[in-house]
């Protein structure tokens, strides 16, 4: 069960990076800025001495490598990592990267390279290889996050806390990513941030059909998001009388309305989006698995109200995935959820769509929470054997020279779609990157939970109290495991 949910939105995700790619060729780049020390087509302004100063110490004494070539290990499907002038065609992300690229190059006189491979397996084992015996051939490996969180305990990676040339403390890596999968030990093995964009665009979020709110006189919820109003509440006020039964037939078929089309794995998304997670953090620095009240509230509410509204539409009990799938796109549905960097998949719809992140609890949340998709969502890591510093010296210009520019290009090139071009879809894709949070139980598997929780949704049934009864010592025995290989040093 947990397969078909999951692997969906994965070769969504392989799809949007292509679409990403390719789409916009020929046209007119967006205008970026460039941090402080980068370069910028734009014309040379007038400043001070002091305000051109370099900010930091690898800028102002940066090292020089004789030419030396950077090798990335990495997935076809995954984001693009050396680029040359001949791909160079008006796409602001493709500019953004060969900018990036070219800024790193210059600055330290090397050349990025990367190894493509095709399947998750491909890459493991050259990774293993490499490691193995002692080559050295790759500099950087580039996995999605969660194929490489479940090989940890292969002693393929090396800590890049003890890289002195890169600052995991540098505003352009995401601490989120650094804090979560630290477990408390220490030690980094993965990190990700405004060097690559796709592991913001894995984020899970709302998609709402704008011609509909339009014509039945709903206002766009973009209000209730900046004012932390967009409350499960507020987003079941819209959907709860979606459903009409459009051509008369009495019948519940995909020519009618809807107010939400979803999958399996709405209650999970759901719970993320309220604020819980499947694990915390004791007081003593520990990690436990832990489902308490508010979880159970929360979950029913998903499952209860939600999953089972007869305007809801879950796909595995009713269409299946490929009609179902085509369900928001016949125009008569409120709502539809995706990672957001699934929205150039919908530029061929001939309504106006929008973005929201995934509602709170209440308004006493604190903020928003989007489940990350881990198995699209890339990092760098370091394989044993590797010249550390070397690439920690590279990773971090490319993470510099990459901020803002690239993140920025990405959201440009997601709102250039019909119905998207506005003010709105730019703070809300802020929004929703702003949101991503893992889950670790869900990344790593443990116990199986995650696809129990897609069973759930699939039968109607909650039976969530038996669910985590019968998951529970698995989970704490995978987790206990696994987290002792990291602290100890057996991981990476």
């Amino acid at each position: 069960m947990k397969i078909s949910s999951r692997i969906s939105l994965i070769i969504l995700a392989a799809a949007l990076l292509a679409a990403f790619i390719l789409s916009a060729c020929g046209s007119k780049p967006a205008e970026t800025a460039a941090p402080d020390g980068a370069k910028s087509d734009g014309g040379a302004a007038e400043t001070t001495e002091a305000a051109t100063e370099p900010p930091y110490d690898f800028l102002k004494y940066p090292q020089d490598f004789g030419g030396r070539t950077f090798t990335v290990l990495k997935r076809e499907i995954a984001e693009p990592i050396d680029l040359d002038d001949s791909v160079k065609r008006g796409d602001v992300i493709i500019e953004a990267i060969h900018e990036r690229n070219l800024n790193t190059e210059e600055l330290l006189n090397i050349k990025l390279k990367s190894v493509n491979v095709v399947e998750v397996e491909d890459l493991n084992n050259k990774l293993s290889a490499a490691v193995l015996a002692n080559t050295g051939e790759f500099d950087a490996a580039f996995p999605f996050l969660e194929q490489i969180a479940k090989v940890l305990p292969n002693h393929y990676l090396m800590d890049f806390r003890e890289v002195e040339s890169i600052d995991l403390d540098n505003p352009w890596w995401d601490q989120t990513t650094i804090e979560t999968f630290d477990f408390d030990s220490g030690k980094v093995y993965m990190i990700n941030g405004e060097i690559c964009y796709t592991d913001d665009l894995s984020t899970i979020c709302l998609y709402f059909n704008k011609d509909l709110f339009r014509n039945t006189n709903i206002e766009f919820p973009y209000d209730k998001v900046r004012e932390g109003k967009w409350t499960f509440d507020a987003f079941r006020e819209i959907e709860k009388d979606g459903y009409l039964d459009l051509n008369g037939n009495g019948e519940e078929d995909e020519h009618d309305r809807y107010g939400y089309v979803t999958n399996g794995s709405n209650a999970f998304n759901m719970v993320v989006g309220m604020g819980s997670l499947t694990t915390r953090k004791t007081g003593e620095g520990e990690i436990e698995f832990v489902l308490d009240d508010a979880y159970f509230t929360k979950f029913d509410l998903a499952v209860g109200v939600l999953s089972n509204s007869p305007s809801t539409v879950v796909v595995e009990r009713k269409f299946g995935y490929d009609l179902g799938g085509q369900i928001f796109g016949f125009g008569n549905t409120y709502f539809a959820y995706n990672i957001i960097g699934a929205c150039l998949t919908y530029r061929s719809l001939e309504f106006d769509i929008g973005v929201v992140p995934f509602p709170k609890y209440d308004e006493n949340q604190e903020k928003y929470y989007g489940l990350s998709n881990t198995g699209g969502a890339p990092v760098y890591t370091l394989p044993i054997g590797c010249d550390a510093e070397f690439s920690g010296a590279v990773l971090d210009a490319m993470g510099y020279f990459a901020a803002p520019g690239l993140t920025e290009a990405a959201i440009d090139q997601s709102v250039l779609i019909k119905g998207v071009r506005d003010e709105d879809s730019y703070d809300m894709f802020k929004i929703i990157f702003a949101s991503k949070v893992y889950d670790l139980v869900y990344t790593l598997d443990w116990g199986g939970y995650y696809g129990k929780t897609i069973g759930i949704v699939m039968s109607g049934n909650n039976k969530l109290a038996s669910t985590y009864a019968s998951v529970k010592k698995s989970v704490d025995k995978a987790m206990e495991k696994y987290i002792e290989a990291i602290r100890e040093g057996a991981a990476g």
